[in-house]
């Protein structure tokens, strides 16, 4: 909407990508480079390298923070925001990070925003104990040099496929949580333009690996896993898939709408129906019941149901576990039917199996049962989400309707503004007041000038609002789905939660052993009846052998929900981090719109300073 205007805009066109920085601006992450840190900047980062072997890691990183005394969360916060997701941190990344680290141990917000704006008045980090990964790494006495950051493209499409190669696995840290993606891949395409696959490659790829122990106190340790970042998972602005409504409708007697479904990972066009996006929808439940996985929308919407079948088909193709799946690599890249695929493709439709110990990875049991205890408060914290998220759609979608409503009546006192052609001056025979002075003509070009810039300012908020609720609204609206999917997901695990089913068979499984004793001490010493008696013990230990085995299996579900459980709460919070990119564009956008309003605005303030003022200039 903002190519509309032919005003110069200062902001530069607006395509989501960073644009260039021009001469005296910097960027958040650059807000450090000009000023002079404390001393324990240099310190630590030359103990990091000492202690990395010459390269900061994010678990040297989060070594170094441990030293700060803060809680398990806020250094994962701050590992998260200051890992550009590169092998190595730079020093400017490492020193965002103790920034941050200062501020959050002065109870400020630890973000790279909040670094920029307090940057001439930080507080010092405290890293009590320093001096023992100093000692521990033999720091010399020089200061390191520092490496400028890293940069690369800012279109992860475009870096996904031309870095589909490299080798290190980039790697991210989120206090407290894990996520492990051990699906297996399925029929994958090699193509070099799947741009999904290609990130993933970039991204490591595969299975994701739990943290090692972080001393985060004097005595305390905690256990910071690392988290595949694949970055299309997170970035909720991309969109792989394409869909419209076929200009064919399907079926004989009763018909049908069909979808034209463009994949642009998998190089295919598809034809499918809603049946089939219900179908898959149902499958995904079915099939991994312990993830989060996208809705679809209902179907009593048909207005809105392009879009929203849009959103769920990219959802999926985001999430890397989802588009590794066998049958999901079918719907969006095989031609045929896909009813007629789901007969012929002896494709597995039971629940996912795992061990949850290899998919633990060496995060104790005690971690994983600590963070599951605390269900019913993470619920709460979803179920507030919720409730924030929508007040926060519903919001942003009446301002997109005043802006639009205040265009509309912008426009409409504009068109008063609009003088038409008056007869010409030769026409007139009467007396000199029906001549057009020139006074008069000045006012009538100077209103019609006026009513331009006007209908511009009109159009400007027209576009904001629209602005708003195509993008702003929408990215809030995917955040919004995500947490409807950690609240759908946590609600099947309440109810597939099987701690009573085995408090249950335990009590009678200790009853039954109770009652096998008491009834072997009774044999042993005479008092037995007889044959009733050994049967009944055998009867018992049967029982015993039956519970056992059922209790086995029970624990092992159990398990399996409390590790899943674990996972997909860490990666329900990464996807917090998309709110940078959603701000960061709102912030721009409001901007833009702004400075373009008020070059419209400047220019009506001219037009109108030209208007003629001396009353006589009418009449004469």
């Amino acid at each position: 909407m903002s190519d509309l205007y032919d005003i110069l805009d200062p902001w530069g066109p607006s395509n989501g990508r960073a644009t260039a920085v021009g001469p005296g601006m910097e960027t958040s992450r650059e807000c450090l480079d000009k000023v002079v840190l404390p001393p324990i900047y240099i310190i630590a980062y030359s103990a990091a390298l000492k202690s990395g072997g010459g390269r900061i890691t994010r678990e040297v990183l989060q070594r170094v923070l441990g030293f700060s005394d803060l809680p398990r969360q806020t250094i994962g916060q701050i590992v998260l925001a200051a890992d550009m997701g590169v092998e190595a941190l730079s020093q400017r990344d490492f020193n965002l990070a103790l920034a941050m680290t200062a501020l959050a141990q002065k109870n400020m917000t630890p973000t790279i925003e909040s670094v920029a704006f307090h940057k001439g008045d930080l507080p010092v980090p405290e890293l009590n104990g320093i001096e023992t990964l100093t000692a521990s790494a033999g720091m010399g006495s020089h200061s390191p040099v520092f490496d400028g950051g890293n940069s690369g493209n800012d279109d992860p499409w475009l870096s996904a496929a031309r870095n589909s190669a490299a080798a290190a696995p980039p790697t991210s840290a989120m206090a407290g949580m894990s996520v492990a993606d051990n699906a297996g891949k399925a029929g994958a395409s090699s193509d070099n333009n799947n741009t999904y696959l290609a990130k993933e490659q970039q991204s490591g790829g595969g299975t994701a690996n739990y943290g090692e122990p972080v001393r985060t106190g004097a005595n305390a340790e905690t256990y910071v896993p690392k988290i595949n970042m694949d970055a299309a998972q997170w970035q909720l602005d991309l969109e792989d898939v394409t869909i419209k409504e076929s200009a064919e409708r399907g079926g004989i007697v009763f018909k049908h709408t069909n979808y034209e479904v463009n994949t642009r990972s998998f190089s295919a066009m598809v034809v499918r129906r809603y049946n089939d996006f219900f179908w898959i929808s149902s499958y995904l439940v079915k099939r991994y019941p312990y993830r989060m996985h996208p809705n679809i929308p209902p179907k009593g919407f048909p207005d809105n149901r392009v879009k929203g079948l849009t959103r769920f088909a990219n959802a999926i193709l985001r999430i890397p576990f989802l588009r590794r799946d066998a049958l999901v690599i079918q719907f969006f890249s095989n031609t045929d039917e896909f009813s007629r695929v789901v007969k012929v493709g002896n494709l597995d439709m039971d629940a996912e199996e795992f061990d949850p110990k290899e998919e633990a990875a060496g995060v104790p049991e005690s971690e994983i049962q600590q963070t599951y205890q605390a269900f019913d408060e993470f619920y709460g914290q979803v179920t507030r989400d919720e409730e924030k998220y929508r007040t926060q759609i519903t919001a942003l979608e009446k301002i997109s309707r005043y802006k639009q409503a205040i265009g509309d009546e912008l426009n409409a006192y504009s068109d008063t503004l609009h003088v038409p052609n008056m007869p010409s001056e030769g026409s007139q025979r009467s007396t000199k007041f029906h001549v057009l002075s020139r006074a008069k003509r000045s006012l009538r070009s100077n209103l019609n000038e006026l009513s331009m810039s006007f209908s511009d300012a009109s159009l400007l908020d027209k576009s904001q609002g629209e602005v708003m609720k195509t993008m702003s609204a929408e990215y809030l609206r995917r955040l919004y789905d995500v947490v409807i999917s950690m609240k759908l997901m946590m609600e099947r695990v309440r109810l597939m939660d099987r701690s009573r089913d085995t408090q249950r068979i335990k009590e009678r499984n200790d009853a039954n052993v109770m009652a096998v004793t008491q009834l072997s001490s009774e044999t042993s010493s005479g008092s037995a009846t007889g044959p009733a008696d050994r049967g009944g013990i055998e009867r018992l230990e049967r029982m015993i052998k039956e519970d056992t085995t059922e209790l086995a299996k029970l624990e092992h579900e159990q398990r399996c929900i409390g590790v899943r459980f674990y996972q997909e709460l860490a990666r329900y919070k990464c996807y917090e981090s998309f709110l940078q990119t959603h701000y960061h564009r709102f912030v721009e956008e409001q901007i833009k719109h702004h400075t373009l309003a008020l070059n419209a605005w400047k220019q009506a303030l001219v037009t109108a300073d030209d208007l003629p003022t001396n009353p006589l200039h009418f009449i004469s």
